[in-house]
């Protein structure tokens, strides 16, 4: 039977002690701002490791992803939220689902949507919140929804915030080429079910920290259908085959300490163990430094290790009586450094202003964020990531 994290008890067990020391705190409401916030980024990688051809050859794949989140507040306690978003790619493992001749020509559009409710209760320091989503590409659709309760004390330094949310997903099946008629999967359905529970803490004014704890379960088609292994004792291949059931549980840890003003030190460990006999450790840092009052420039860093799958082994090395096996390099031992600087301009006053029409609202362009970084892991795989933020207000 799988147990509920320790740590998530503890943290429940301390909070619900201290909800009683602030019969007299009440939450701040609402602002009357409406924000929006609009991401784009580019992504490209290249790699020799591919899981659809078997852990060899190019893994080389570009991704253009936006992303537009709505915050409405209705009143003081009432507030919707809204995300869309949209990544279109080409890969070039992809391509080879049907060509041992890669052209990098596979593309594919994803879109993905949220919207949410939450409603504050300010004299109690609680907000409730509840989403929808839904996410559809070329081989899957999936459809989600989730519950929120989050809980402010101790005069608002403090808060525990409670989620759970619940995946159903559906895959269309493409196998390899050469496989089809020859392979089948038991199921094209997915199921994951998601419990996290976070507690946060304000120490002093140079430092807060926050803990969390999550379990992930995860139900039927978990391996992908057009990813082959190959094996030592025969030449024909396989599709990859995968346990139906995973159970993954990440526990983390945030510091952020303001040694000085304008300075700002963010440091996060987070440690990943599943039922997979995959274990992870990650570890980053990021440092803020406010160098006018309208620019700050964030060098950061991010480290993660982990161990072997059980399921996992390189290309030729599966024997064909195993039950389950892959050669996805995701499901390796690896190492990864990823490496960057952001830059944000948030002027006092904004960067731009103008009036809604029909309309006494003015709109403000706050704040605009760059970031660039480089990524590199011990599986010979590299990737650049750029993005680009804009935050708006109406008001």
């Amino acid at each position: 039977m799988y147990k509920i994290p320790i740590i998530t008890l503890c943290l429940l067990g301390y909070s619900f002690l201290s909800f009683a020391q602030d019969s007299e705190y009440q939450m701040k409401g609402n602002d009357k701002e409406i924000t929006a916030d609009f991401l784009t980024s580019y992504y490209d990688q290249t790699g020799n490791n591919a899981a659809v051809t078997g852990g060899v050859g190019t893994e080389d794949l570009e991704d253009i992803a936006s992303m537009f989140v709505l915050n409405v507040p209705i009143d003081s306690i009432n507030a919707i939220n809204l995300t869309l978003g949209a990544d279109y790619y080409t890969s070039a493992s992809t391509d080879n689902i049907d060509s041992r001749t890669s052209s990098a020509s596979s593309k594919d559009l994803r879109t993905y949507g949220t919207i949410g409710y939450t409603r504050k209760n300010l004299q109690k320091g609680n907000t409730y919140g509840i989403k929808a989503n839904f996410s559809t590409e070329y081989d899957y659709t999936s459809v989600s929804g989730g519950v929120s309760f989050a809980k402010e004390f101790q005069e608002g330094n403090s808060e525990l915030s409670l989620n759970a949310q619940a995946f159903f997903d559906n895959w269309e099946t493409f196998f390899p080429q050469e496989l089809r008629g020859e392979v089948s999967v038991p199921t094209t359905q997915r199921q994951s079910y998601n419990l996290q529970a976070t507690y946060s803490q304000v120490i002093n004014r140079r430092m807060q920290f926050s803990v969390s704890s999550e379990a992930i379960l995860m139900k039927g088609l978990l391996s992908t259908p057009f990813h082959r292994v190959y094996f030592r004792d025969q030449l024909t291949p396989d599709i990859e085959r995968l346990p139906d059931m995973r159970l993954k549980i990440p526990l983390g840890i945030r510091l952020n300490i303001f040694p000085a003003d304008g300075f700002v030190l963010r440091t996060y460990y987070r440690y990943y163990w599943d039922d997979w006999g995959l274990q992870a450790h990650s570890m980053s840092l990021e440092i803020p430094i406010k160098i006018s009052p309208s620019l700050t420039v964030a060098p950061f860093y991010r480290y993660h290790t982990q161990n072997e799958a059980d399921y996992f082994a390189p290309f030729a090395i599966h024997n064909s009586i195993d039950e389950f096996y892959t050669s996805d390099y995701d499901l390796s031992a690896l190492d990864s450094h990823k490496l960057g600087l952001g830059v944000k301009l948030s002027p006092l006053y904004g960067l731009g202003r103008a009036k809604v029409p029909f309309s006494k609202k003015v709109l403000t362009l706050k704040s605009l964020d760059i970031r660039g970084a480089y990524y590199q892991r011990s599986t010979n795989l590299t990737a650049f990531i750029f993005s680009l933020g804009l935050s708006l207000g109406i008001k």
